[in-house]
């Protein structure tokens, strides 16, 4: 139906047996701080670190993209994630505190920083531009499938008794284990004329450092897409410290209820758009896209900033349920153009450095944001921190449009 040629069936069959296997593990990140919250009793500013590990631990990509650059086969990276950056999950059975939690994350995310720009290279070396988007869009797709069912399974366990989250974190250790190596058995072409060499430990450090200078430099439109990037990323990562706050504090959610509103409808725009999403990525500008799906995002943020000004903890709780709906049509589109957005920019090159540029973008922003969310709540409350995000939506949806008319005139010109 896709018209695929036998490499790319292939590709795209291992990479849904990934997305499978990995379901689990992608449902964590949509009920870990509620984990946090309810089961470990965080603390504000816990839960401000924990917003940050993932987004911190993606500042070491340039690094992981460097050696990725060099390398001839990245297939033993995929073996490196599954044992050290997945399966250390196993250890979760003896998670009993906030330290231990935010430790084993740090663990998993830092390697997940490595795996992103590996799998983006597949996607780029065996899946041709034409169709890369709407392959890209049914991975997602399934993946939100099985991160739908799961996370309302654990929402269920969880109210039964919360102390198995520890048994959550144990098989999430195994499956993501073996999501990550199906990926070895993706046929991997070698660079022709490309001789792996050693690089010592001031080269390898500062090398990256300038090969990323060099990229923004020498690629504008790859610049201000960073730029717009990094201002969504501001509003996107600053909310994440104060909402379970809001849904545990404030609206008195139960697991099954929190993870219904993060993990099932935030995931049903997601499920249902990310195919589409896809196939107007291929065929869109890419600016033009970012424009739609900022704009989107940002009616998400102004409905948290609805639910925290109502009186009525019935309607607030509507409110959000809506708004995360609204979420996961956008996230359907952020998405694509996150992961799709550096092999657009890097044409004829490795994408690798490129996404990984774009990922440790997202260490340096995830820096910043939660902790200007967590101050914005301690000094002006919860609406501040969503009004603020929502304005960062807005600012750049704006932006990405400026961008689209001018990169439109200029052709025209």
């Amino acid at each position: 139906m896709l018209n695929l040629n036998r490499e790319e069936k292939k590709t795209f069959i291992l990479l849904l047996a990934s997305t499978f296997l990995g379901g689990l593990f992608t449902s964590l990140s949509q009920i870990q701080d509620i984990i946090a919250k309810k089961a470990l009793h965080s603390l504000d500013w816990q839960l401000t670190l924990l917003a940050m590990i993932w987004p911190v631990s993606n500042f070491f990509s340039i690094w992981w993209g460097k050696i990725l650059e060099n390398s001839k086969n990245k297939k033993k990276y995929f073996v490196i994630v599954a044992f050290i950056g997945r399966l250390v999950l196993i250890f979760g059975l003896w998670v009993n505190n906030m330290t231990n939690f935010l430790l084993l994350l740090s663990l998993v995310y830092f390697f997940s920083s490595l795996l992103i720009p590996a799998v983006n290279s597949l996607y780029q070396n065996n899946i041709r531009r034409e169709v890369r988007g709407k392959l890209f869009g049914y991975t997602v797709s399934l993946g939100t499938l099985l991160s739908m069912l799961i996370t309302f399974i654990s929402g269920r366990l969880l109210d039964m008794n919360e102390l198995w989250y520890k048994q959550i974190l144990f098989a999430t250790g195994i499956t993501g284990c073996l999501s990550s190596l199906v990926l070895y058995f993706v046929d991997q072409k070698d660079k022709e004329n490309h001789v792996e060499r050693d690089f010592s430990f001031k080269e390898l450090f500062i090398t990256p450092i300038r090969r990323t200078f060099h990229l923004l430099k020498s690629n504008p439109d790859f610049a201000a897409f960073e730029k717009n990037f990094s201002i969504y990323g501001l509003g996107f990562l600053m909310v994440i410290p104060v909402i379970p706050i809001l849904l545990v504090e404030r609206l008195h959610m139960n697991y099954t209820n929190t993870f219904i509103a993060k993990g099932i409808l935030s995931q049903v725009g997601i499920l249902l758009f990310s195919p589409l999403f896809g196939k107007l990525h291929d065929h869109k500008d890419i600016f033009q896209f970012g424009s739609l799906v900022f704009g989107i995002l940002a009616i998400y943020q102004f409905g948290f900033v609805l639910a925290t000004l109502s009186s009525s903890v019935f309607f607030a709780t509507i409110i959000v349920l809506i708004s995360y709906l609204i979420y996961g049509i956008a996230m359907s589109g952020v998405n694509v153009t996150w992961t799709m957005g550096s092999i657009y920019f890097a044409g004829d090159e490795d994408a690798s450095m490129f996404q990984s540029v774009h990922i440790t973008l997202t260490g340096i922003r995830g820096l910043i944001a939660p902790l200007f969310g967590f101050a914005i709540y301690r000094v002006f409350g919860l609406t501040a921190v969503f009004l603020v995000a929502c304005f960062c939506e807005i600012y750049v949806s704006r932006l990405s449009y400026l961008r689209y008319k001018k990169r439109t005139s200029q052709l025209l010109g």
